[in-house]
C-alpha cells in the first residue's frame, strides 16, 4: 500500500501482534493500573555489538542511495516503557545498558553520517500537553506521537529547502474521531477472562479526508516511508508528514515480523521506487536496530538473509532505477 487512506484492513492490521516470534516467549508484561507491555521487547538485554553492525549497515545503504540522490533518514521510535517506567509490575524495570541504548543509537548513527532526528524531542511535547505517548493496552503510539514525530520528520526534511512537485497536493488531514475496542496486546495475547478486565480504549484517531487530487492526476511522491504498523496510515504518521510538507507521500509497511530489512528491500523492489523519490524515511523501533537481517526468530523465514546477501539485493534494486 502507497497512496494514504485509512481503509477497514489497515485498522484491522493495526490490531496484529509486531512479531509472531512473540507468541513462543511471554508476549505481554502485565502491569499497574491495566497498562500492558510486549514481552518481547527486553528491559535488560542489548546487544551494542549487533547494533554498531547494523549501524554499518544502515550507513552503507544511506551512501548507496545517496548516490542515486536520495537522502536517508532514520526514524527510531523509542520503546513505550521509556514513557510509562512507573507503571511497570513492581520489580521490572530498565537496565542501565537498556536505558542507554537510544542515545548511543542515535550517537553512532549520527557518527556514521546517517541523519537521525531524537523522536524523543517531538514526543516530550506530549507530556506538558498531558497527552499519552502510547495506547495503554497496545503496543503502539498513539496519534497525537505519530503526528508529532512526523512533525519533526517533516522539519528535518524541509530544512534542506524547496521540495519538487507542486504545493497544495499534500494529505489533508481528517476530522478527530474515537475509534473504540482492545489494543493489539490484549486482543492477541490474554485470555479472555484478562481482555474482560483490561478493557477497551478509546484510540483517538483522523477519520479518512477526502484526497486534495484524484489518483489519475496524483503528483509524484518525493518523499517515501517505509516501516512497520507505527507507520500505517491508521495512525496517521503518513498523513501528517504528507500534509506538513505539502507534498504526496510514498508508503510501504508490513507487520513488525516481516522486519524493517525486508520491507526496506521490497520497496527499493517496487515500481513506487522512482526518480521522483529525494528521501526516504526508514522507521525502526528502538529495540530491531540490534536485530539484523539474518536475525532468526525475530523475522518470518522469508525475511531472512545474511547482510552481505541483503546488501547485494539493495545494490542491485538500486542499479535498476
Amino acid at each position: 500500500m502507497t497512496r494514504l487512506m485509512v481503509t477497514a484492513a489497515a485498522a484491522l492490521l493495526a490490531l496484529a501482534p509486531l512479531a509472531s516470534s512473540a507468541a513462543a516467549r511471554d508476549a505481554v508484561i502485565e502491569g499497574k493500573s491495566n497498562w500492558l507491555f510486549a514481552g518481547w521487547e527486553s528491559l535488560t538485554i542489548a546487544r551494542p555489538d549487533a547494533e554498531r553492525a547494523s549501524v554499518r549497515l544502515i550507513s552503507d545503504i544511506g551512501r548507496l542511495l545517496a548516490q542515486k540522490n536520495v537522502k536517508l533518514i532514520v526514524a527510531i521510535v523509542p520503546l513505550k516503557p521509556r514513557y510509562y517506567e512507573g507503571l511497570l509490575p513492581d520489580g521490572l524495570a530498565m537496565s542501565d545498558i537498556v536505558r542507554a541504548r537510544y542515545d548511543r543509537e542515535l550517537t553512532e548513527l549520527r557518527a556514521a553520517g546517517v541523519n537521525t532526528p531524537d523522536l524523543r524531542d517531538a514526543l516530550k511535547t506530549l507530556i506538558a500537553d498531558k497527552k499519552e505517548v502510547f495506547y495503554r493496552a497496545d503496543f503502539h503510539w498513539t496519534t497525537f506521537a505519530a503526528e508529532a514525530a512526523a512533525d519533526l520528520v517533516a522539519k528535518t526534511i524541509t530544512a534542506d529547502g524547496p521540495l519538487p512537485g507542486n504545493a497544495g497536493s499534500g494529505a489533508r488531514l481528517g476530522e478527530w474521531m474515537n475509534d473504540r475496542h482492545l489494543g493489539d496486546l490484549a486482543a492477541n495475547f490474554l485470555s479472555p477472562e484478562r481482555k474482560r478486565a483490561i478493557g477497551p480504549e478509546a484510540y483517538v484517531i483522523r477519520a479518512p479526508a477526502k484526497p486534495a487530487t484524484s489518483l489519475l492526476d496524483a503528483e509524484p511522491s518525493p518523499v517515501a516511508v517505509v516501516g512497520n504498523s507505527f507507520v500505517q496510515p491508521y495512525f496517521g504518521f503518513p498523513q501528517r508528514l504528507s500534509n506538513k510538507i505539502d507534498r504526496p507521500v510514498a508508503l510501504r509497511w508490513n507487520p513488525g515480523d516481516v522486519g524493517p530489512w525486508a520491507t526496506l528491500l521490497q520497496f527499493l523492489q517496487s515500481a513506487e521506487f522512482t526518480t521522483s523519490v529525494r528521501y526516504l524515511v526508514w522507521q525502526f523501533n528502538e529495540a530491531q536496530i540490534q536485530n539484523g537481517p539474518d536475525a532468526v526468530g525475530e523475522w518470518t523465514s522469508q525475511s531472512i538473509s545474511s547482510p552481505a546477501e541483503w546488501r547485494a539485493k539493495v545494490t542491485e534494486a538500486l542499479k535498476n532505477r
